[in-house]
């Protein structure tokens, strides 16, 4: 994977209408299993820490990972 070329500040309103980041498909491979919403449950559950404006974000990412395609 090749490094990004800079910081991209964006508010939650532009993440949400940008389109999927280019390289995202090869992040999303190294994953195993989960949502992005479980892990901030899980984080939540065991520190007692939600940040609501992240749940936006990771419902847009959890969405990339169930729409993407698998397999050759």
């Amino acid at each position: 994977m090749t490094a990004h070329q800079g910081l991209k500040k964006l508010t939650l309103d532009e993440f949400k209408k940008e389109p999927a980041p280019k390289g995202l498909e090869n992040v999303l491979d190294m994953l195993r299993g989960g949502t992005f919403m479980e892990c901030h449950t899980q984080i939540y559950e065991s520190t007692g820490i939600w940040v609501e404006d992240l749940v936006p974000v990771f419902q847009k990412l959890d969405a990339i990972l169930v729409a993407r395609k698998l397999g050759p």
